[in-house]
């Protein structure tokens, strides 16, 4: 199974339609253009990951 970062990656990747059609008219998406976005959303599922890990010790370390 792949990792919440290795999914959001590959949802956000640039992917070519193989009909040239389609891929001349409609294909406009540009990785560039949420780079921000996509490195914000990587941050906060790294922190969610990182604590939920926290919790998850603490956790075991109660029993």
């Amino acid at each position: 199974t792949d990792s919440a970062l290795e999914w959001i990656l590959d949802q956000y990747k640039e992917k070519k339609p193989s009909d040239p059609t389609i891929a001349e008219k409609f294909n406009t998406y540009r990785f560039a253009d949420y780079k921000d976005q996509v490195i914000d959303l990587l941050k906060r599922v790294t922190t969610v990951s990182v604590e939920t890990m926290k919790i998850i010790r603490e956790m075991e370390n109660d029993k």
